[in-house]
């Protein structure tokens, strides 16, 4: 591929600091392992590609945390490997037949990590706090359908007591919708909802997530969380369920791809994710190599209030001057081209939807725009820094450059950095994804909700929101899918607010002493399943 022009010199530096970074892991991460304390145990050790945002399960909503959370904590109800819904720390639960009452029966004889029984009050601590204004969480939206949860949310209700959700006693939990909601009984699959103790928080404050502080309800439990290098999981002796034969589980935090894979190769990673696509290229065949069903989706963002992408045509023009079907052969990661933002194989996936690779009105678009060769368009777009959002990054500046005559400059940043720039939306476009926390098509469309907090396009249009909060009502499938295409058509073509790219299945090393090791298309991987074979 041709070196793409212009290069910010943050791009160069963003590639200088990377080597770095490379060369730096190199020599920095073997000592990690050598250090790891020593077990009498079977120890499992995996990498994670950066330091977690936070361990405050209420607070967490980036894919980094997911597979410490969902080993470390349960929630009322789990999703299984096939996207199922299962009892978890609720043995059952019984829905109202207006389907807007939810009573949870929580498990007698569970206990938290330092022996203290769960109560159905410790849910209620916990989602009042997910709510409350102060927590400032992202995924505080995730209970708007809960009577009174929204205006206390805004502030609006000062009680928490008018709220739909109550302790009935230390075994049961209710919870009270505004309405029927077809989707609701994936909520409290997610972490955001995990129940957590008030007493905990109130003793430690903001340090209650440290190793010794924090307390959990997980096949595993936190024992070590050296920043930047590694965390340390052992048996939770406390845990109620059934679970593998791994004694501790040891996570490394190695930014750079190529040291990863190094590791595993050398046998000091026992599952390895995030694979880099020239390494996935190297590594196709290897027995080792496994792919499992992922419901995500990578694409472009445009935040509506940023000149230029404040225009409409503007984002159109850039949504029809990507050739999409270009990006399977950059990539190594039985990546498709994306159409509708919904990723098959839930409700409201289509080929049908989004706006087709077309330079001609493109080109249209952005003259009608007021751009043109005399004033041409120049954009920056911030994405993550790492070889596969580079790559794809790259090729987004040279599809705007042949087809637009535009000048894309990229901006990369590490994780830390990226995500605060995404929440500042100081940038006019940049590169992420989403990948469900549950498997409905609300999870991935009520991202751009107006009053939604994962939403960072900062667009807001009423009769989107009013589609999708429709759609959650119905019990007909047709109906709601009908809904759904609406509101996609809405968001992808006449308003343009996100470009899909692509959607990519989950590809990961699991050595072969490894049984039983399965992601779910959550991306969630539940070690309590896992056994080792020396």
């Amino acid at each position: 591929m041709s070196q793409p022009r212009p290069v910010s010199k943050t791009l160069l530096m963003g590639l200088l600091m990377g080597l770095f970074i490379a060369l730096s892991t190199t020599f920095l991460t073997a000592p990690a392992v050598q250090a790891a304390p020593a077990s009498k145990g079977k120890v499992f050790t995996m990498r994670i590609t950066d330091e977690p945002e936070t361990l405050d399960w209420n607070r967490a909503h980036t894919p980094i945390e997911t597979y410490i959370l969902m080993n470390i904590m349960e929630g009322l109800i789990t999703c299984d490997a096939n996207a199922k819904i299962a009892p978890s720390l609720a043995k059952s639960w019984t829905i109202s037949p207006d389907g807007r009452t939810y009573t949870f029966h929580l498990r007698t004889g569970v206990k938290w990590s330092d022996g203290v029984p769960l109560k159905a009050k410790d849910f209620v601590f916990s989602w009042k706090r997910l709510l409350s204004p102060i927590t400032g969480a992202a995924y505080a939206y995730f209970l708007f359908d809960i009577e009174g949860a929204e205006a206390f949310n805004r502030g609006t209700l000062k009680d928490f007591n008018a709220v739909g959700v109550k302790a009935l006693d230390d075994h049961t939990l209710q919870v009270n919708l505004n309405k029927k909601i077809a989707h609701w009984a994936y909520i409290p699959t997610f972490w955001v909802t995990f129940p957590l103790r008030e007493d905990i928080v109130n003793k430690f404050g903001t340090d209650w997530e440290k190793p010794g502080r924090m307390v959990s309800l997980g096949p595993y439990t936190m024992v070590a969380h050296d920043i930047d290098s590694k965390i340390i999981l052992e048996k939770n002796p406390y845990y109620y369920g059934t679970r593998g034969n791994i004694d501790q589980v040891l996570i490394l935090m190695i930014r750079e791809g190529t040291t990863a894979l190094r590791l595993y190769e050398t046998g000091k990673l026992d599952f390895l994710g995030d694979i880099s696509s020239l390494d996935l290229k190297r590594l196709h065949g290897n027995p080792e190599l496994k792919t499992f069903p992922y419901l995500k989706t990578s694409y472009l963002g445009l935040v509506a209030n940023k000149y230029p992408a404040s225009n409409p045509k503007v984002r159109r023009a850039v949504a029809m001057a990507i050739d999409k079907s270009k990006l399977v052969s950059l990539l190594y990661g039985g990546q498709k081209p994306a159409t509708s933002f919904i990723p098959g194989p839930i409700m409201g996936y289509t080929r049908k939807i989004g706006l087709p690779f077309d330079p001609v009105k493109a080109k249209q678009e952005l003259r009608a725009a007021g751009f043109d060769t005399g004033r041409p368009l120049n954009l920056e777009l911030i994405l993550p820094n790492y070889d596969k959002a580079l790559v794809v990054g790259q090729f987004i500046q040279n599809e705007l450059k042949k087809n637009l005559g535009a000048t894309l400059v990229l901006q990369p940043f590490d994780n830390k950095t990226f995500r605060a720039q995404l929440d500042l939306k100081v940038f006019p476009l940049f590169m992420t994804s989403w990948s469900a926390d549950y498997p409905d098509p609300d999870n991935f469309l009520s991202v751009f909700q107006s009053s939604a907090g994962n939403n960072r396009t900062l667009w807001k249009n009423e009769k989107y929101d009013e589609f999708i909060l429709a759609a959650r009502g119905l019990g007909d499938p047709k109906t709601r899918e009908n809904l759904y295409s609406q509101a996609q058509k809405l968001l992808i073509e006449e308003e343009a607010v996100i470009i899909p790219l692509y959607y990519e299945p989950n590809m990961a090393l699991v050595k072969s002493r490894v049984k039983g090791l399965v992601l779910s298309p959550m991306n969630s991987l539940y070690l309590k399943n896992v056994n080792l074979t020396n």
